[in-house]
Parts: C-alpha cells; sequence; structure tokens
C-alpha cells in the first residue's frame, strides 16, 4: 500500500512550478473557505435560533393571561373544555406555531390541541418560570409558568414551535456559499491559466532547450515565447552557452596537446619501468646471492673457528701449562669468542632481513634465564669494579612458553652494551608484570646503567643498522652496530616495543640511561611449591643501596624476619646479641679486605654467615678458613634462599662429569682435517671411539664396509659443504643405501653446519638427516647429542634416581618415560609433575573442544588444540603429540584460506576428535600405569 502511494505522489506534477502554484494558491483558499463556511452557519444557527427564542416568548407573553383564565376556569368546571379548546385554536393562527397544551404543576397535561397532538410532552421542572428551547420531535418546546389566582396553583403554558424555517434558512446561506466558491475558483482557474500562459509554457519551453544541449549545439539561439524577465533570462543563456562554447573548444586543443604529452609520458615510463624491473630483478638476485655467500661464509668463517675453539678447550684441560701460556690461550679464547660473535650478529642480522628468522617456542624459568645472562657477564663488569642488580617483581609468571635463546640475545645486548660504555657505578636489571590474562603476559623489561649516556642528536639512529653514536666510540669501545637493531627486530617478533629514556629527564636525575623493552609469553601453568621461612632470621649489611633494597623485597616477600644495619659499625654492634643458632643468618657485603672482615666478624659472632660479592673478588680458601658461605653478585633469589636453607647449589657441568661413551663408535666426515682432530679429541674425553673421513665417498665405503663386518657405526657427524660429494648428497646415498639393506637400525645422521637460514634445519630433516648442530661444536652438545641420539646405558647409571627402564607392556609410542625423563632434564620427579598436569588436563580440554565443535568456534578450537599440543612436547607422549598437530593443523585451513566451515568439513572434525579422545584414553591408562609403578 506504501509503495502505491508513493507511485501515486510521483506522477503527481507537484515538483514543477505550476503545480506548486496551485498548490500555494488552492490550499489557502480552501481552508479560509471552509473556516468561514464554518463559522457562517454558526452564526446564521444562533440567529435564527435567537429570533425563534424571541417569537416564543412573545407567544406565551401575549396568551399568558388567556392561558390563566383557561386554567381557572377547567378548575371551576371541568364540563366547559371543549369551549377551553376553542380558545386554544385561535392561538394557533401564528404560523410557526405546532401545537399548544396547558400542563399543571404535576406536569400533567390538562388540555392540548395542534398538529401531531398524539406525541408526548416534555417534563417541566418548577424551578424557572420560563423554559425553552427543549428538542421535541424536530420542533422546540417552550413553556411559561403561571399562578391561578383562586387557588393559588400553579400552571404551564406550553407551545411547540416549527423548526422547518431555521432549517431553509441554512439551507440558503449553504447554497450562497457554493455559488460564491465556485464563481471565485472559476476567476482563479482563469488567473492560473493567464498565469501559466505568460510564466510556466516560457519556463517549459527552455528547459526543455536546456535539455537538448550539448557540445556541438552551444552556439545555438534560445527561441521561446517569453517576455519581460524570461526574455532577459534567455539572452543572459544564449550569453553564457556561447561562452562555453569558445571555452569547450580552447578546452578541446588543450586536451588534445595534453594527450600527445602524456602519451609520450608515458612512453617514457614503459622505458623506465622496463629499468626499474631489471633493476629489481637485479637486486633480487644480489638478494639471493648474498643469502648464498653468507651460507657459504659462514661455513667458511666457522670451519676455522671451530678447529681453533676445540683446539683452545684441550689446550686448556692440559695441567702443565705456565701462566704465561695459559694467559696467552685465555686471549685466544676471548678473541674466538669475540669474532665468533661479531660472525652471529652479521648472520643474524641476515636472517632477519631475509625474512627467515623465525622463534622456536619452549618452556623456561624467566627467572633464572634473566640471572644466567647477567651471572655470564658479571666477570665484566666485576673487571670494571661495576656493581649489578637485578630485581625479579614476585607477581611475575615463574615458567612461560617463548623462545628463551632469543630472549638471553636481547638481554645479553642491553647488558652488555651498560657495562661496555660504563666505566663505573652501577648496573640495574628490572622486570615487573604489565599485564596479564590466564593465557599470555606482557612484561616489562629496563636495563638501567650510569655510564656516558646518548647525546639528545644521536638518540634517533641508536636502534639503526651498522650505526653507533659517533666514531670515535667505535674506536674505543668496538661493536658493528648491529646488537640494538637485531634486538628491536627480535622484540617485535615478542610482539613488544624497544625504547631508551636519558636518566637526566627524570624526576631524580641520574648518570648514564635505561634501555627498556617489552616481550609477550604464554604463560605455563606450573605448580608453586610455596615454604613456610618465616623462621629465619637476617642481620644484613650491603653498602649498595639498591642491592639492599632488593635483598630486603626477596625476604620480605618470603616472609623472613629481617634486620638491615646502617653501617658496618652498626652490624658490629647487632652480632653481639645474635644467638647462635641454625636459622640466623648473616649477610655482609664484601669490602675489599675479605680476612679482616671475616676476622672481626668471627670474633663476635659464630653462627651462619654468607659474603656477598664476586665470584672473582672472593677467595675460597679464606671463607673455608672462617667457615663463610659466598653469595655471588648480582643477588640471585634462587640462591639467597639455597643459601638460608642451607642447600648446595648444583653445578652446571655435572653431565659433562658423569657421561660415559665407552663402546660407543661415531663416524666424524668433514673436509677440513684440524675439525676432525677437534671432534675426535673432544668425543675421546667422553670415551667415544671416532673413525675420521675427509670426504662423503669416503663416508659411504666405511659405512658399507662396517656394515659387512656387522660392526655398524653408532652415529654419524656430517659436514654439509664438502666438495665433490656434499654432506646432503651422502645422507641421501646413506638413507638410499638403508633402504636396499636388510639392516632395519636408523643410523642417526647429526648435520654439522654454520648455515644461517631458517629454513635449513628443515631441509636438512627432509633429506633425511636427524639433528643440527651449530659450529664451533661444544662438548655440552656432543653430550645432548650421543644422550639423546645413541643407546648409552652407561650415562643412564649415572643417574641412579631415574627408572629409565621402559614397560614392555607400554607402546612406545603411546608413552616413552624415557624420553619423558630427557626432556624433564633428566629429573624424574619433574617428569611425574609434567605427566601429571597432562592428564589432569584431559578432561578440561576434551570438554572444552566438545563444546567448541557444537558451537562451530573454529579459531578458539585451534587455540586450545595449540595449547594441547604444547603441553605435550615436554613430555615422552609421540602418538598423542602427532594427533593434536595433525588435528591443529586441519583446522588451522579454515584460517589460512579464509573459508567457512562446510559439512565435510565438520564431519571431518569430528571424526579427529573421536581419535583424539581414543589416543588421550591410551594416554591415560599408560600414564597412571607408569607412575602407580615407580
Amino acid at each position: 500500500m506504501a509503495k502505491y502511494k508513493k507511485n501515486i505522489l510521483q506522477q503527481l506534477p507537484f515538483n514543477h512550478a505550476y503545480g506548486q502554484l496551485v498548490l500555494l494558491i488552492f490550499i489557502p483558499i480552501t481552508i479560509l473557505a471552509m473556516v468561514g463556511t464554518y463559522f457562517i452557519l454558526k452564526e446564521t444557527r444562533q440567529s435564527a435560533q435567537q429570533q425563534q427564542h424571541y417569537a416564543a416568548i412573545t407567544i406565551l407573553t401575549r396568551y399568558q393571561h388567556s392561558a390563566q383564565l383557561l386554567f381557572e376556569t377547567i378548575e371551576k368546571k371541568p364540563t366547559l373544555n371543549s369551549q377551553a379548546q376553542s380558545i386554544l385554536q385561535r392561538m394557533l393562527s401564528d404560523p410557526q406555531l405546532q401545537r399548544v397544551a396547558l400542563v399543571n404543576q404535576s406536569n400533567h397535561v390538562i388540555l392540548s390541541i395542534g398538529n401531531r397532538n398524539n406525541l408526548s410532552w416534555p417534563t417541566l421542572s418548577s424551578s424557572s418560570r420560563f423554559v425553552g428551547p427543549i428538542p421535541n420531535h424536530g420542533n422546540s418546546i417552550y413553556a411559561q409558568q403561571f399562578t391561578s389566582n383562586h387557588t393559588g396553583q400553579q400552571g404551564w403554558l406550553v407551545i411547540s414551535l416549527d423548526n422547518k424555517p431555521l432549517e431553509l434558512a441554512h439551507y440558503h446561506i449553504l447554497i450562497a456559499i457554493l455559488i460564491t466558491t465556485f464563481i471565485t475558483l472559476l476567476l482563479l482557474m482563469m488567473c492560473l491559466n493567464f498565469y501559466s500562459r505568460r510564466w510556466v509554457a516560457p519556463l517549459y519551453e527552455i528547459r526543455m532547450q536546456l535539455q537538448r544541449v550539448h557540445a556541438d549545439n552551444l552556439n545555438e539561439p534560445i527561441t521561446s515565447q517569453s517576455s519581460s524577465e524570461l526574455q532577459l533570462l534567455e539572452k543572459d543563456l544564449e550569453h553564457t552557452f556561447e561562452r562555453l562554447h569558445y571555452s569547450f573548444l580552447e578546452l578541446r586543443d588543450h586536451t588534445e596537446q595534453t594527450e600527445d604529452d602524456l602519451r609520450r609520458t608515458l612512453d617514457t615510463l614503459e622505458m623506465q619501468n622496463i629499468t626499474y624491473r631489471q633493476a629489481r630483478d637485479q637486486a633480487v638476485s644480489a638478494n639471493q646471492s648474498k643469502s648464498v655467500f653468507l651460507a657459504n661464509i659462514s661455513h667458511e668463517l666457522r670451519t676455522p673457528l671451530n678447529s681453533i675453539d676445540g683446539f683452545i678447550h684441550l689446550m686448556l684441560r692440559q695441567s702443565n701449562l705456565t701462566n704465561d701460556q695459559n694467559l696467552y690461550l685465555q686471549t685466544i679464547r676471548k678473541s674466538s669468542a669475540h669474532l665468533l660473535a661479531l660472525i652471529n650478529d652479521v648472520l643474524d642480522f641476515s636472517k632477519i632481513d631475509a625474512g627467515k628468522l623465525e622463534l622456536e617456542m619452549a618452556s623456561f624459568d624467566l627467572e633464572e634465564t634473566m640471572f644466567d645472562v647477567m651471572d655470564m657477564l658479571s666477570p665484566l663488569a666485576a673487571e670494571k669494579n661495576i656493581y649489578m642488580a637485578f630485581f625479579f617483581a614476585p607477581e611475575l609468571p615463574q615458567r612461560v612458553v617463548g623462545d628463551p635463546l632469543r630472549f638471553k640475545q636481547i638481554l645479553t645486548n642491553l647488558i652488555s652494551n651498560a657495562i661496555k660504555f660504563t666505566a663505573s657505578g652501577e648496573i640495574i636489571v628490572h622486570s615487573q608484570l604489565q599485564s596479564a590474562d590466564h593465557r599470555q603476559c606482557h612484561i616489562y623489561f629496563s636495563v638501567q646503567d650510569s655510564g656516558i649516556g646518548v647525546h639528545e642528536t644521536d638518540q634517533k639512529k641508536l636502534f639503526d643498522s651498522f650505526s653507533q653514536v659517533d666514531t670515535s666510540i667505535t674506536r674505543q669501545f668496538g661493536g658493528t652496530g648491529l646488537g640494538l637493531a637485531i634486538s628491536k627486530q627480535l622484540v617485535q617478533m615478542m610482539h613488544g616495543e624497544i625504547g631508551f629514556e636519558d636518566n637526566q629527564g627524570k624526576t631524580t636525575p641520574e648518570k648514564g640511561s635505561t634501555f627498556w623493552f617489552t616481550a609477550q609469553f604464554e604463560i605455563e601453568q606450573a605448580t608453586q611449591h610455596t615454604e613456610d621461612l618465616s623462621n629465619i632470621h637476617v642481620v644484613s649489611f650491603i653498602s649498595h643501596l639498591k642491592t639492599a633494597y632488593i635483598l630486603n623485597q626477596y625476604l620480605n616477600n618470603d616472609h623472613i624476619h629481617h634486620q638491615a644495619s646502617s653501617s658496618i659499625l652498626d652490624l658490629f654492634s647487632r652480632l653481639n646479641q645474635l644467638p647462635k643458632h641454625k636459622n640466623t643468618w648473616v649477610i655482609v657485603d664484601h669490602g675489599g679486605d675479605t680476612h679482616t672482615l671475616l676476622k672481626e666478624i668471627r670474633s663476635r659472632y659464630q653462627g651462619n654467615l654468607a659474603i656477598y660479592g664476586y665470584q672473582m673478588s672472593l677467595e675460597p680458601n679464606v671463607l673455608a678458613d672462617y667457615d663463610a658461605t659466598p653469595l655471588y653478585q648480582p643477588l640471585s633469589r634462587h640462591a639467597l634462599l639455597q643459601t638460608l636453607k642451607n642447600q648446595k647449589i648444583n653445578t652446571p657441568n655435572h653431565k659433562q662429569q658423569t657421561f660415559d661413551g665407552q663402546g660407543l663408535h661415531i663416524l666424524a666426515v668433514d673436509d677440513h682435517l684440524p675439525n676432525l682432530i677437534v671432534l675426535e679429541a673432544l668425543l675421546g674425553e667422553l670415551k667415544v671411539k671416532t673413525t675420521k673421513a675427509l670426504s662423503g665417498q669416503d663416508a659411504l665405503n666405511l659405512i658399507k664396509q662396517h656394515w659387512q663386518q656387522n660392526t655398524p657405526f653408532d652415529l654419524v657427524f656430517m659436514d654439509i659443504q664438502m666438495p665433490v660429494m656434499s654432506g646432503i648428497d651422502t645422507t641421501r646415498a646413506i638413507r638410499s643405501l638403508e633402504s636396499t639393506t636388510e639392516n632395519t637400525t636408523i643410523l642417526p645422521i647429526i648435520a654439522l653446519t654454520a648455515h644461517a637460514l631458517s629454513d635449513e634445519k628443515e631441509k636438512l630433516l627432509t633429506v633425511g638427516m636427524n639433528d643440527y648442530v651449530t659450529k664451533p661444536i661444544q662438548i655440552e652438545q656432543l653430550i645432548h647429542i650421543l644422550t639423546t641420539w645413541t643407546n648409552n646405558h652407561r650415562f643412564e647409571q649415572k643417574h641412579p634416581h631415574t627408572n629409565m627402564q621402559r614397560d614392555q607392556n607400554i607402546d612406545i609410542n603411546i608413552l616413552d618415560w624415557a624420553q619423558s625423563v630427557k626432556l624433564a632434564a633428566n629429573k624424574e620427579e619433574l617428569a611425574i609433575d609434567l605427566i601429571k598436569m597432562l592428564i589432569d588436563s584431559f578432561d578440561t580440554e576434551i570438554n572444552e573442544m566438545h563444546s567448541l565443535i557444537e558451537l562451530e568456534d573454529f579459531p578458539q578450537l585451534e587455540h586450545v588444540l595449540h595449547r594441547l599440543y604444547g603441553a605435550t612436547r615436554y613430555v615422552g607422549t609421540i602418538r598423542l603429540q602427532e594427533v593434536t598437530g595433525d588435528f591443529e593443523q586441519f583446522i588451522s585451513t579454515l584460517r589460512k584460506q579464509q573459508r567457512k566451515a562446510d559439512q565435510r568439513f565438520i564431519e571431518e572434525t569430528l571424526e579427529r576428535f573421536n581419535e583424539l579422545k581414543q589416543v588421550i584414553e591410551q594416554t591415560r591408562k599408560a600414564a597412571q600405569h607408569q607412575i602407580h609403578k615407580i
């Protein structure tokens, strides 16, 4: 209906001048006519009713006396009723009078006469002497009261007047109004016709001619039957069109000229594009050549460095070295490490520039990782007598998931820069929680130093590649200028930011500068074991204020009673009052003369004592003489608590000392003989027998020979870049040879290379290699490789508390307990905790995935699968890891292909979910069986 009305309104010509003129004239006139008619009819009706009212008063007044006499006569002699009727009959001579009646005070009609006498009379009220008009059957009733002189009774003379004269007068007025309205409309139509012919019609003609105007007839005149102002308008339009015509001619000429110029410009641009494409192809080719060059130069540089580092390691283990020889070797080792760091910076920058650098996610202890970096750099700070302090906020998660190696690289760059540019003073590393939810957290890290600072003009190029603040600093302090640039890229990959603050701009001005960065990590829901340490009492004196503040914060967070001394004399005064108790500790700052300090303390106090200072500044013999425990700078919360609980700190090299590789036979393949000598010497220290091969063909011959003798190698270390037959070609040949023999044992092949690109490892694994080791090789790497890829039970026997035996009733693909313990750093208790946490999460994960599949929330399902897949990486559940990883990859196709889930996709999702539930149940049973057995 609404659409129909809209079409009608569109068809009406009210949007034109004529239609609007009609509306503007007729609407006001119609409104005025209707209002005037209403008031006229109203006034004429009231006037006619007023005249009737006066006529009724006149008639009633004229016949009141006669009506009174008739009333008295009828009261005396009712038999005279017929004579009274004849008297009332004379009253009907008035043309408007229809009926007459005498009514007593009880509203009883005594006498009635007239037309339609059979009609009833209305009831009269005695409160007024005159009543009327009262509508009654199309007439008007009027009545006047009178009183009898003889009896005093009251009566009414009632008359009925005809209303037809009123209606006739109303119709006469209405007809007159209609005639007047009709005549007015005729006059208006005549005026509109005149207006239309004089104004509207010429406008329409002009409009039609304007619609026919185009570029070719702009100079034609406009003809219409118009006059006065419209004629002037036509002339103005003709002049305008004439000017437009000449302007159009000029524009057309200019356009033709512009087209010619544009055509020549496009030809020039096409030639430039060809040149640019050639330059781009050359740049792409140069970039590829650079990547290949970096891969090659990486191998060529690391190959001699591997030999140098290996021989230095072997020489330093000799016990008959003189002091000068030891100094020379240490100098060579530091120079080699410095050169290797420079190479690593250039290669990392190349990875980032090529977009090949990827983060490798793993679970790690955040506080321990940060302390490892500071502990590694503490000798550099100790040489310059710089205080180092490290504060780990209590609200930070203990374990997170991220790339620990790259996180260490960022922190190492910032702290080493702070040490490099700080002559004296302090370096404070601070960490605090920026934001967190139940899955992720953003953490803020800062490194504050009291060094030379950075000039305001040099701050903008701090994070630029191959740049330092000025050339003089480059000569004085060295460096490639890549550290901050690489750190910036790594921070951005960790979804964070990096920045710089000048300490001079702070509210409390200090020397130096502060570098800060933020990083995003996943929170690992690890069980926090809290221990009541409120029974420990500590008295301390630390001269460095910020270290003292950090010590106080750590102790207060663990509810340890702590008293801080303001000076060494204050500490001495407190010592006499301290009891010799196992839970009472004194922590004092190393003041230079350790012997004198300990002697003074022991003369006053014989209880637990800890000396705080750099490891190289504390003499173990002096500490042992006075029964003092070292507490190394920078202060670690773990080391502090272990010291206060009288626990020994684990040595980092215990694995190296306990490994026994006797009985293992390793094939080392490298075209560089010094590398083979170094590798043979390092393996010899682990009691591993080594056979050398200088080419891939020699390696193949040796492998065939030992297979024929039924004495196969346990593992192969394979160099990648070799002449004639590369390591990749040799590996393919070995795998092909394995497929043609009856030997079912796969020979582990470990790549020895220094390639820079992130996809190199995937490429090596694709061609058949089992693992990847970067040169120069460290003995810790060798131990890790040997324990991972060989069946070496001698190393397992060095850990008697680790149950490495596999249950024959448990499928190794469902639960490999030996692998679980190995992934838990060979700590069986930690492996048990990890497997318990995994199976405890199964029910929650299954219910959540079931709900997400019903809701078809596949992005969230992908996240849940990724979380479960990450948890399986830290335990030996091979089958569960494969099924979860494949399921996650299948769900991720929706996001990668940007499409919606169809019925086939949902059905396959349900099939994969059912398979995952079966594997989860198998894993649960195997884990519970293993835990119960232990």
